[in-house]
């Protein structure tokens, strides 16, 4: 492979030269190595900054040797990051996702609480026999796949703010039935993801409250502590201290945490706040899962929108100095993960939908925002995910860039399913859930607006079920 990419570049012929000057010069370097071993980029990367310096001010092949240097330091990182790795010669066993409509369960909101309270910060009663219950609902209007939020042990009814990692919470409902759920699921040949949360953890979680009172504890450098006792936490939310994942230990812990529950018979794993961990911590995590699970999903939440530039330090980033200067942008953002995860939420085609509904256009029958979308697409080797979508628990509904008008969700919905790929529909959207107000005005539990109880005594016919169920099932049934 190293030397196709060096013929590629053209510089065979500048390589033997180098090696030539190399093997004269190897007495005064007093290293040795094979130029086919599989350092050979590394340790050429080395040798020829050496040489360059060497003959800078007495050798007329110095222009050619710094060349040499650059276009190898390039290789070099390229060869380390696959820039030059041909992504589309492997079929993967999880190609299934492609075909895949899939329904966000937002667990606490959706079914399973006795009675409609009034939305609130609280635990409304939501549960998995609830989602049992509703699975006819949900098949009929044409869900081939169910992607549950978090169902750990938690301190808030969201289930992000994990307090056991390895249990379920009972207010969620039981081991039991969990697996209950997951054999009635694939019972219908329908499949099921859940929420994975690697990068943080509740201020209550018993390790992080170990390593906080106690500097001997064997979590403290499970976590970032400084000399003053005070921690990184996600993002700039205190309640959430930032697990240290290239601790051998905690990322031990963390890969079996992810085991664990594919071991339980999940289809794949939906990845919380991916940007957070470290390229490493993904390099052997995803390793570990596709020799282990390699017929499983495993795509991340990548999204930039509102991380501040002061919060960058609680990410791992990929030419960093470049987005410190120009900020982060949301294409070259999810690109970052190419060869890192299977795939990840197109926030930027959602993105590109919305641009195009504020400006007045429609969503069918527009071939330059068809243009627009397939430009984006390209951007992205087959065998990348991208699983489309509209909106979720941390965005405005998609009926608030609507201005309420359903049939323009109607058709977002349509043009969604029209493409080769995943289709992420938000649970309530069948029942024309919106906010009126955006989530982003600083409003202390703002994004309560988008996470309302699902209200189960709406007649169908008062409901978008029928008109979504349409659409959905065409996707299903290959007829786009």
């Amino acid at each position: 492979m190293e030397e196709c990419i060096y013929r590629q570049f053209g510089i065979i012929d500048t390589i033997k030269y180098v090696k030539e000057i190399y093997q004269r010069q190897s007495d005064k370097l007093h290293f040795s190595y094979e130029i086919n071993n599989n350092n050979t980029i590394k340790i050429l990367t080395i040798l020829t900054a050496v040489i360059g310096l060497s003959q800078v001010f007495r050798s007329l092949w110095f222009s050619i040797t710094v060349l040499v240097s650059v276009i190898s330091i390039y290789i070099y990182y390229g060869v380390k990051y696959n820039w030059f790795k041909n992504k589309d010669n492997n079929s993967m066993k999880n190609d299934w996702i492609d075909k895949e409509v899939i329904y966000q369960v937002f667990v606490d909101r959706f079914a399973g609480f006795p009675e409609t309270k009034e939305n609130g910060n609280i635990f409304m009663g939501g549960n998995l026999q609830g989602v049992i219950d509703r699975l006819d609902y949900l098949q009929n209007m044409g869900i081939t796949t169910l992607w549950l939020s978090p169902i750990y042990c938690t301190a808030n009814y969201h289930g992000y703010h994990a307090t056991d990692f390895m249990n379920i919470d009972p207010r969620f409902g039981t081991m039991r039935e969990l697996a209950e759920l997951i054999e009635s699921v694939h019972k219908r040949k329908m499949k099921i993801i859940v929420d994975f949360v690697p990068n943080h953890c509740s201020i209550n979680h018993p390790f992080f409250q170990d390593a906080l009172n106690n500097k001997d504890s064997k979590y403290r450098d499970w976590f970032y502590f400084n000399k003053k006792n005070e921690y990184t936490c996600f993002l700039k939310y205190q309640e959430l201290p930032k697990i240290n994942l290239d601790n051998q230990e905690a990322r031990k812990y963390m890969i079996n945490v992810a085991r664990f529950w594919c071991a339980n018979s999940f289809d794949g794993l939906r990845i919380d706040h991916a940007v957070g961990p470290s390229f490493d911590f993904w390099d052997e995590l995803m390793s570990t899962m596709r020799k282990e699970f390699p017929d499983k999903i495993f795509f991340g939440e990548v999204w930039c929108q509102g991380i501040k530039k002061q919060c960058y330090k609680t990410l791992h980033l990929k030419r960093n100095w470049i987005k410190y200067i120009f900020g982060i942008k949301q294409e070259s953002f999810q690109r970052d993960y190419i060869n890192v995860l299977d795939g990840i939420l197109d926030f930027k085609y959602r993105e590109i939908l919305i641009d195009a509904i504020e400006k007045g256009e429609r969503i069918l029958n527009n071939p330059q925002l068809e243009a627009r979308v397939k430009k984006h697409f390209s951007k992205y080797p087959s065998n990348f995910k991208l699983l489309l979508f509209l909106d979720n628990h941390d965005t405005d509904r998609f009926l608030f860039h609507c201005k309420g008008d359903k049939s323009l969700l109607l058709e977002a919905i349509e043009f969604s399913c029209k493409w080769d790929r995943a289709f992420i529909l938000y649970y309530g959207t069948e029942q024309g859930m919106k906010n009126s107000i955006t989530i982003f005005d600083e409003t202390a539990y703002a994004d309560l607006r988008v996470r309302e109880p699902m209200n189960w005594d709406l007649k169908k016919e008062e409901t978008m079920y029928d008109s979504i169920a349409n659409i959905l099932k065409r996707k299903t049934n290959n007829q786009y």
